[in-house]
């Protein structure tokens, strides 16, 4: 096979490895680019690739479908080749067409199961056509059975979700939660108090996100975390505010909605012991922790998450501020004493978060939700029977199913007539964050 650019090489490595082998977007992306040497520029070429395909995906297929023969199935890996090119001669208006096409037919005719360097070189140079029109609407409706395949093809969303949208949602929000999803999310930064220890702590914690905050391209602050503009760099924000050495390092990387979704259950408020009974990597603990409750009991299934748990909270675990422990939300927990207060982060299908992990909308099916639904309910029974009474379970989730969140709260609370409902809280459909969290409320009452 001809000498492919690096990046593009890179991309289709790590598109292979997500969307046919079936790993985790980002985990495939950072195997690709530790994989072989390149630039900062390639690197950053690589993942606007995938990440701008895996969003744009279902709209690049609709308009490929214009130019393909229906009785021929291209191969998976050959679909892919020519969907990226796709996509770059649509959306990248930085890349020359003629480069996309050229590295697309170098790279059909290398490939050995079919023959398809002229088919790549034909259908690439019709898509180049038409490519501003491709930005548009209009490509879409030809041919469409109703409206709903009209937005799946235009948003790049499963139609199954279009269809539930449709259903659930008003026309405003539906707008809103397909742009959400075809487009990048806010980066979300935070400022680690504990790096300022013995150099003004608090206080010099506080001024650092002032300055972050009164930035152009800040979106919005909750409490020591920062929205910013999608595609802010980190080091050109660092460079432009002249931040320190010690105020870099005080920077950390962590989702601005859901923050706010964890900062609307007021974890200041909460009574320990706390069980986070889903942890994953510590985002939520940390949080938990910043905000003073303690000490935090905190579990998951995976070893390679409480170990990276670990790494980034080793000094909370030091000070007995927090326990990790491997556990199942859905089985006995193995405590000494109920906890006061239990954080139930539920595994879901994460249709909230799709900005950000675009590559599961091409995953997830209407069976994944049933599934999911069955596993939550178990663990929210079992986190309600290890809870102390009087005791506070907040369930949270990051998807925009009913049946994963107000349908859950209804078969819960038919189930645990003594529990008592403080109250629900969505992600307001019109944030500029581009994710979306749910969350309930339950107090423990005597059985």
């Amino acid at each position: 096979m001809a000498s492919l650019p690096p990046a593009r090489s890179a991309a289709l490595d790590c598109l292979t490895a997500c969307l046919i082998e079936g790993r985790d977007l980002q985990a495939a992306l950072d195997t690709a680019l530790t994989s072989s040497p390149l630039s900062d520029r390639d690197a950053g070429l690589v993942t606007e690739l995938v990440y701008g395909y895996c969003r744009l995906k279902g709209r690049l297929d609709a308009l490929l479908e214009r130019f393909l023969d229906p009785g021929r199935k291209l191969p998976e890996e050959a679909a892919l080749a020519l969907g990226l090119a796709a996509h770059e001669i649509v959306h990248l208006d930085r890349v020359p067409a003629y480069a996309s096409v050229n590295w697309a037919v170098d790279w059909a005719k290398g490939y050995t199961r079919a023959h398809l360097s002229g088919l790549f070189n034909a259908v690439l140079r019709r898509v180049s056509g038409i490519a501003e029109a491709a930005r548009t609407v209009t490509p879409y409706k030809e041919g469409a059975r109703d409206e709903a395949q009209v937005l799946s093809r235009y948003y790049s969303c499963p139609e199954w979700l279009v269809r539930m949208w449709m259903t659930t949602c008003s026309r405003e929000d539906l707008a809103r939660y397909l742009k959400a999803q075809a487009r990048p999310p806010a980066v979300g930064l935070a400022v680690e108090r504990a790096a300022f220890a013995g150099a003004g702590g608090e206080e010099a914690a506080e001024a650092l996100v002032v300055k972050l905050a009164a930035h152009a391209s800040c979106l919005g602050r909750s409490g020591l975390g920062l929205a910013f503009q999608p595609g802010t760099g980190l080091e050109a924000l660092c460079t432009e505010l002249a931040l320190s050495e010690l105020e870099r390092h005080a920077l950390y990387r962590q989702s601005f909605a859901a923050r706010e979704a964890l900062a609307a259950l007021n974890p200041g408020e909460w009574t320990g012991p706390v069980w986070d009974a889903c942890c994953g990597r510590g985002g939520k603990t940390r949080l938990i922790l910043e905000a003073g409750a303690a000490p935090v009991l905190a579990s998951d299934t995976h070893m390679g998450r409480l170990k990276a748990l670990a790494r980034e909270l080793s000094p909370d675990l030091e000070a007995g501020r927090l326990l990790a422990l491997r556990a199942r939300a859905d089985k006995p927990a193995p405590f000494s004493g109920p906890p006061a207060t239990i954080l139930l982060d539920a595994p879901c299908t994460g249709l909230g978060t799709l900005s950000r992990r675009p590559d599961i909308k091409w995953k997830r099916t209407e069976a994944d939700v049933v599934a999911l639904v069955r596993t939550q309910g178990q663990m929210l029974r079992q986190s309600y029977a290890t809870l102390a009474e009087g005791g506070t379970l907040h369930y949270l989730t990051c998807t925009l199913t009913p049946e994963e969140n107000q349908g859950q709260v209804d078969a819960f609370l038919a189930e645990h007539p003594a529990a008592k409902l403080l109250g629900t809280w969505t992600t307001p459909p019109d944030v500029p964050t581009g994710e979306f969290f749910y969350s309930a409320s339950f107090v423990k009452g005597q059985a």
